[in-house]
Parts: C-alpha cells; sequence; structure tokens
C-alpha cells in the first residue's frame, strides 16, 4: 500500500476514478480564531491483489508539539476492489469533506493517516499563522 496523493484543498471530487482537486494549500493565515466554510482532505492509495479487503481508517489533523487537534479524528472504513485483470495494482480515492473547521491556535500541524492502526507514510504539515493584531509589550521598551 502506498500513498500516492495527501492534500488538503478548497474542493475534491473522483468521476470514475479521476480525482480531481480545486486550491491545494498547505498554508493559512488569517485573524485567529477562524471558521474554514469547507475544505477537503484528500487521499490516493495505490494497493495490490494481497490487499483487498475492507479496511479501516481514520484521519487526523494534529499539533505534535502541544497535543492539540484541528479536528477529532475522522473514522471510516474503505473497501480495496478487486485489481483488474493484467494490471498489477489499482488505486481508490478517499475523499473527506469537512465541513465548519474551526481553527483557534496557530503552529504546525500534521495532517495523518491510518489504515487498520497503521501510520501510512504520510505526514502533511499544514501551517497555520495567526495575524490578530498583538497588543505592544511595555516591557519591552
Amino acid at each position: 500500500m502506498k500513498v500516492e496523493v495527501a492534500a488538503i484543498c478548497d474542493a475534491a471530487t473522483d468521476q470514475s476514478g479521476k480525482l480531481n482537486m480545486l486550491g491545494v494549500f498547505d498554508y493559512i493565515e488569517a485573524e485567529l480564531p477562524i471558521v474554514i466554510p469547507r475544505c477537503s482532505v484528500v487521499f490516493r492509495i495505490r494497493y495490490t491483489r494481497s490487499e483487498i479487503a475492507e479496511h479501516h481508517i481514520t484521519v487526523s489533523i494534529q499539533n505534535p508539539f502541544e497535543h492539540s487537534e484541528l479536528m477529532p479524528p475522522i473514522e471510516s472504513k474503505v473497501n480495496f476492489l478487486p485489481v483488474p485483470d493484467g494490471m498489477d495494482s489499482a488505486a481508490v480515492n478517499l475523499i473527506l469533506n469537512l465541513n465548519r473547521m474551526r481553527i483557534a491556535q496557530g503552529g504546525k500541524y500534521l495532517l495523518r493517516l491510518r489504515v487498520d492502526e497503521i501510520v501510512v507514510d504520510t505526514a502533511l504539515p499544514i501551517y497555520i499563522h495567526d495575524l490578530t493584531p498583538k497588543e505592544p509589550n511595555p516591557l519591552m521598551n
């Protein structure tokens, strides 16, 4: 099993196995807190015949240093369908649509995918920069 694509974007669709992504990003600048009305987390996973089965997946976006998260982990199941004759692997597109994702704290977050409790080789960074004006520190003068 190999992750071919991992991204967070404004929107995504799957049309007969063709993955379409719009507005891929890894950096947000805003006055915090902010609510992102809608975005999508996208993965394209390549698998072989030996991996055909129903798999349990978990997706999280966490700050590894402060142990905070942008959203609760999302859990689901996905079927890796039979590999067509004449091919040695197939791919599945996973699109998770997030609504009203609240961002309260800046920092570096990591988008992670677990398949059957195994962390797949994905740790996509998402950087949040807080543009909220700060009061000057009077002790610094």
